[in-house]
């Protein structure tokens, strides 16, 4: 439990992974959820500081990125939840930040993500001696904005049923340094100013 700002924040991270005991194959879980809360004298029409807000999306590999909800595979970073117009556009480059129509992210005040990865040995003698290996995920992820007594229109129902959400396929090649991704992504759910893609992508993560 910490305090930034006048401002409470609580986060939830659950990982675990079940061996099947063939091809070196296993299921890795996960899921994480965050909260954010003003805190003091009229803390509930307090907006929360921008820069304390949960953001989701990213190419780095839930798999490997723990601390709270980050990731939901085939989305760009700040890629859903909650936007509002850009005020100020100064030229017209085509830049990740420039994209849907002009919108920025404003993050959530409570954030909930979760995955579901099958890793297994690939077929041939080399790939197997050097750990590189397939696997095949899925991922979901939503925010919502509480603050500003927007939390009255909050409820549970509503929250699940706006869950963004991808499955995919892909190789990993790891390395003492990074772990490299070559995956194929597929959005199941996003909405009108999301940016998930469907399509091939390379990531590189922290070593797992």
């Amino acid at each position: 439990l910490t305090f930034f700002s006048y401002c409470l924040l609580q986060e939830f991270d659950l990982r675990f992974a079940v061996p099947f005991g063939f091809y070196h194959a296993a299921l890795n879980f996960g899921i994480s959820a965050g909260l954010i809360f003003p805190w003091g004298t009229g803390f509930l029409n307090k907006p929360s500081s921008l820069p304390e807000r949960f953001f989701l999306g990213g190419d780095f590999s839930p798999v490997c990125t723990v601390g709270g909800p980050t990731t939901v595979w085939g989305f760009k970073t700040r890629g859903l939840g909650p936007t509002e117009p850009r005020r100020h556009v100064t030229d017209n480059s085509s830049d990740e930040n420039s994209e849907s129509s002009g919108r920025d992210s404003i993050g959530g005040d409570l954030a909930v993500s979760a995955f579901a990865d099958i890793s297994f040995d690939l077929p041939l003698r080399w790939l197997k001696e050097h750990g590189v290996h397939g696997h095949i995920f899925a991922g979901a992820g939503n925010l919502a904005k509480l603050t500003e007594n927007e939390f009255r229109n909050f409820s549970v129902p509503k929250f699940l049923q706006s869950f963004r959400s991808s499955v995919g396929a892909g190789v990993v090649i790891p390395t003492k340094f990074f772990r490299l991704e070559c995956n194929y992504y597929y959005i199941l759910k996003q909405f009108e100013h999301d940016r998930g893609k469907t399509g091939f992508r390379f990531s590189i993560s922290a070593p797992s």
